[in-house]
């Protein structure tokens, strides 16, 4: 083979190979001074770094501007291996290392730039504690205690209108400090850490619904302390940290709730580290600082941008097939924007294609008894032109044309996501222009509004309706078209 096109070949393959795994990108260092031990967290657009190194400022940052602008120092002693997280607008900061160990909590509002001391934390001063907010709510654990009692189990909830903690179920695992944590959705996760022995890499799931710890997959590294990461839609990024031999560490691992599992990314490409921070803003995330050398304790002060791979739709199926239209059915990927779908006749060319907004499309226009491939792809960035590779093939076959006592329906009203909180979008189609109405009734029959009411061209059709007002409880659509109607249940949490 020529040599110039084999190399082209490999570097391709290697540009594929880290395309497919995300990618990393220096940006501007945090300040002047290195530091370990500080924490972390993103309030809207901006990223937050806080105390870390025995010191008391903050620094926020602006991925738009790529620059760090230090805001209100800490009202209180400098520290590290505190804990931080953000609920709503506001940013918290507690516990941690300074003069003696410490249990204060403090909240940050970006608006005024001011601090506000609030309840100290009940657990009891303590550092190399973990951290996190899931919903509306605060939760510290596990960590040191400076009472003589060691690793902690323990887990507390913050709630932040009445300014309360209340303790809730014990970690069922080990004791541990310097542990990680992360919340998707509405479910926290807890794992690795120092256990008074061997670093640990197992993983646990709170469901503060329940006040129940269910253990899942472990973390496939090394059992390991001092971890960071941050979380991107519905996936969490961890790595670092050093392990019981310690060996400072750089590989990275993508934890999807939904499977429970472990897939390696790209390592991290800066030098190990251990006590850095982590933040996610947006779709990409950010780790920096950290403890860099070992025994003899160097830190640093650069900073990393992560921006993860598109993902390529699973889980398609077919499903409503009649003769002239089907709909198109795939798992929502994280990130995707919308997604590009393409579909022809099996054996012929070109594909045609249509967009979505939402993890399905209906077809309509279709040829009875008629098979048909079609496959998906993810857009996560429209504006850039980034998109996933199409997923599989799939095929279906359309069924034989109805002769006589029956036709097709020639409405395709789809409602998602079904049941929603505060907005959901009807997706439809006309085979030609038409007159078209879409009402809301309530369960009695009773009329609510009407959502539709005009004339509409040939093609598909996106409408987003908002909650508005309405309690929760389930409704009707009434769609009409012509001399046709469909009706759907419709569902408000």
């Amino acid at each position: 083979m020529n040599r110039k096109l084999s190399i082209t070949i490999l570097l391709q393959a290697i540009m594929l190979l880290v395309y497919g795994q995300g990618s990393w990108q220096q940006i501007a260092s945090v300040d002047t001074f290195g530091r370990a031990g500080a924490v972390g967290f993103s309030i809207g657009d901006k990223g937050y770094l806080a105390s870390g190194g025995g010191k008391n400022d903050l620094w926020e940052y602006d991925p738009l501007l790529g620059i760090w602008t230090q805001k209100a120092s800490f009202g209180f002693e400098g520290r590290l291996y505190a804990v931080g997280f953000s609920i709503g607008s506001y940013g918290y900061v507690g516990t941690g290392d300074g003069s003696g160990q410490l249990h204060d909590f403090w909240r940050y509002d970006p608006a005024t730039n001011a601090w506000m001391q609030k309840a100290n934390f009940a657990g009891g001063a303590r550092r190399w504690a973990t951290g996190m907010s899931i919903g509306d709510k605060g939760y510290i654990g596990m960590g040191t205690n400076s009472n003589g009692l060691g690793e902690r189990k323990d887990w507390w909830e913050y709630d932040p209108i009445t300014n309360t903690w209340t303790e809730k179920a014990k970690l069922p695992g080990e004791r541990r400090n310097s542990a990680f944590g992360f919340s998707i959705g509405p479910k926290g996760y807890v794992g690795a850490g120092n256990t008074e022995g061997p670093n640990e890499g197992d993983f646990w799931e709170y469901d503060p619904a329940t006040d129940i710890w269910t253990q899942i997959a472990s973390y496939p590294g090394h059992g390991r302390i001092g971890l960071t990461g941050f979380v991107i839609a519905d996936r969490a990024y961890v790595g670092t940290g050093i392990d019981s031999s310690d060996v400072l560490l750089n590989d990275f691992w993508k934890y999807d709730a939904a499977s429970d599992s472990w897939v390696e990314i790209l390592d991290f490409p800066g030098p190990a580290r251990y006590h850095a921070v982590g933040f996610s803003i947006g779709g990409k995330g950010y780790i920096g600082t950290g403890d860099i050398n070992l025994p003899g304790g160097d830190v640093t002060n650069d900073f990393w941008e992560f921006t993860p791979h598109c993902e390529v739709p699973t889980g398609l199926t077919t499903s409503n097939i009649k003769a002239t239209n089907a709909r198109l059915n795939w798992n929502a990927a994280a990130l995707a924007q919308k997604y590009s779908v393409r579909y022809r006749k099996t054996g012929t060319m070109p594909w045609s294609k249509t967009t979505a907004t939402t993890n399905f499309k209906k077809l309509a226009g279709l040829t009875p008894n008629t098979q048909y491939d079609w496959s998906v792809k993810s857009v996560c960035d429209a504006v850039n032109n980034v998109s996933s590779d199409w997923s599989a093939t799939q095929n279906f076959t359309t069924n034989p044309l109805k002769s006589e006592n029956g036709s097709e329906d020639e409405i395709s009203l789809e409602v998602y996501p079904n049941p929603f909180s505060n907005e959901v979008t009807l997706s439809f189609f006309l085979a030609e222009n038409a007159h078209a109405t879409v009402e809301l009734f309530d369960v009695t029959g009773r009329r609510i509004k009407s959502v539709l009411d005009q004339m509409m061209e040939a093609g598909d059709h996106q409408l987003a309706v908002q909650r508005g007002g309405l309690p929760a409880g389930v409704y009707f659509l009434l769609m009409k078209i012509s001399d046709h109607t469909q009706a759907i249940p419709l569902i408000i949490e």
